[in-house]
């Protein structure tokens, strides 16, 4: 399956050495439209599956090793200017995702936009899922191993701190710290 991923990867390895270039890219018939410089490190994993797609903005977007990204059919993945996804992030996307420029992950950052509903048919085999979205702000730090779930809003300038659970949303400005 050679799906646009496929060919960015190609561009990507020839930035550096090949022989070092171990990242994993599916792409299928997922849209991918990068308006800058997309950096994804080696030993991440990058998905954009069938009616998925991914958007980046004018400045590098960093994605370090081990990172695990999956855009799901209808999913919709948006990351503004200069954003650096640090090491064994995992961000999951049914339907919708947003992160503003300039924001920075710690290592270990979840983002999902959807829950299992395990009350569907079927319970958890069913693998029926709770859509909603998440939108990170600009200027926004998540500290390491913060997890970041569905109908969340985190506004300009906020810091997450490490291990915190959002849920909602954080006001512009604002540091938030919660235990798991």
């Amino acid at each position: 399956m050679k799906g646009i991923l496929y060919y960015l990867n190609k561009a990507v390895c020839r930035m550096g050495d090949a022989a070092r270039c171990f990242m994993t890219v599916y792409a299928g018939a997922g849209k991918v439209k990068t308006n800058g410089r997309l950096v994804i490190r080696k030993n991440a994993v990058t998905e954009i599956r069938e009616g998925g797609e991914l958007e980046t903005g004018k400045g590098t977007v960093t994605i370090q090793s081990g990172c695990r990204i999956v855009v799901e059919n209808g999913g919709r993945l948006v990351i503004g200017d200069d954003v650096g996804i640090n090491s064994n992030c995992y961000i999951a996307v049914h339907n919708m995702v947003t992160i503003g420029s300039n924001t920075i992950f710690g290592p270990g950052v979840v983002v999902v936009d959807q829950d299992h509903d395990y009350r569907a048919d079927g319970g958890l085999r069913a693998e029926k899922y709770k859509t909603g979205t998440v939108d990170i702000g600009s200027n926004v730090w998540i500290g390491a191993n913060a997890v970041v779930l569905r109908d969340s809003v985190i506004g300009d300038n906020a810091v997450i701190g490490a291990g915190s659970i959002v849920k909602g949303e954080v006001p512009a400005g604002s540091i938030f710290v919660n235990g798991r």
